[in-house]
């Protein structure tokens, strides 16, 4: 009986968490849904596919400037009021995108969309810390970030296989519809806290005084644009890949998203028994290898897969290095600032790569973008390895 309370218990405590995941899967499948539509997409919307693809950089910069100044305007009392404006918010543009009749509709809701997870994310991490046990806080951040990894490994191609059903319209209310579900879990599971600690915008903002935190956001920036270059436009990039071709992206994506769940589950392991230096910059050197080598080994399939499986792994492994590593030598009370930061960092990689690629692609063709992607992870690893010689 008394076995059987425990459990119970333990499964009223982890519901919540799981309820945020849900939406973090929710933000992240919205996030990089449009690299698995863009062609039909650019199609219907009577727009080219580099231009398509700065959808994704409307996104991405409205979280990345967005998402401390929404921080900061939007302290109130109750974090779940919060959560659920945001996820109820991210309803409403999921079915506006979906109806998008022109460009600027769809750009309007992309950089909503973009607002709303920058609000939702953070706040969804800090109420699942602090919902379990101090020992159990790690496993709980784990759990809400896993729910961004999984949507790569199973949002995304879902969308992509509703697309192929029902048009590209369709994705984007399979997301809507499971955010309707994260509200309701959220509603119903959620309880509501305390108060919001108010900070300043110019307190978040406060540690981009330190050159060594400028120089780590770089490296961030660097290795998310060299990314994100490469996967906003994976279709038209592999689809004319002689071993590929277009039938085989929507495999090619989730692929990635499981190399990606790899990478995130090993990648914390390996912090914690390695340090965050060799994990953080063989990662960035086997990132650079694999852009490098990449368009050689799609004139195999095989070896395509292969390596887009490699480029998950690294990609994630890299993340909670370069989280870890900004937050090692910094005291306590700055760490959640370091890593609003560092979140901000990486979706203004991503806005960059997405405009990168989009100018790459139109002006010298999606063959080209390698070099560029390869350049930029060079870039990163580089910038990563002068930051820890200067703190050694």
């Amino acid at each position: 009986m008394t076995s059987a309370v425990a459990a119970a218990r333990s499964t009223a405590r982890w519901l919540p968490v799981v309820m945020l995941a849900l939406g973090a899967f929710c933000a992240g499948t919205d996030n990089y849904l449009i690299a698995g539509i863009l062609s039909d997409l650019a199609g219907d919307l009577r727009m080219s596919v580099a231009g398509a693809g700065l959808f994704v950089t409307a996104y991405s910069l409205a979280y990345a400037l967005g998402s401390p100044v929404v921080m900061t305007v939007a302290q109130v009392r109750s974090p779940r009021r919060l959560l659920l404006f945001a996820i109820g918010g991210f309803v409403l543009v999921n079915l506006l995108a979906a109806v998008a009749w022109a460009p600027w509709v769809m750009t309007v809701a992309r950089i909503a969309a973009g607002c709303l997870a920058g609000l939702y994310s953070p706040l969804a991490a800090a109420a699942a810390a602090g919902m379990v046990p101090a020992d159990r806080r790690g496993r709980a951040l784990a759990i809400v970030m896993g729910g961004i990894s999984v949507a790569t490994l199973a949002g995304v191609p879902i969308g992509v296989w509703l697309s192929h059903i029902w048009g590209w319209r369709s994705a984007f209310v399979f997301v809507a519809a499971l955010a309707v579900v994260a509200l309701l879990g959220i509603a119903l599971t959620v309880s509501a806290g305390g108060a919001t600690p108010s900070v300043l915008l110019r307190e978040r903002l406060a540690p981009l005084r330190r050159p060594a935190v400028l120089l780590a956001l770089v490296v961030t920036v660097a290795g998310m644009c060299a990314g994100l270059m490469v996967y906003t436009y994976v279709e038209p990039i592999f689809a004319a890949a002689p071993a590929v071709g277009a039938g085989l992206v929507g495999a090619l994506i989730m692929t990635h998203g499981l190399g990606a769940l790899v990478g995130l589950g090993f990648g914390s392991s390996l912090v914690d028994r390695f340090g965050s230096r060799p994990v953080l910059l063989a990662a960035l050197a086997v990132f650079t290898a694999d852009m490098a080598l990449l368009p050689i080994a799609s004139q195999s399939l095989i070896a395509t897969f292969a390596f887009v499986f490699v480029w998950g792994i690294v990609g994630w492994a890299f993340l909670p290095a370069q989280q870890h590593s900004m937050i090692a030598d910094a005291p306590p009370q700055q760490a959640p600032m370091l890593l609003s930061l560092n979140g901000s960092a990486m979706y203004l990689g991503i806005a960059l790569g997405s405009a990168i690629g989009g100018a790459v692609i139109a002006g010298l063709g999606a063959g080209h973008i390698w070099m560029f992607a390869t350049a930029f992870a060079a870039a990163s690893l580089l910038l990563s390895l002068v930051r820890h010689l200067r703190r050694h």
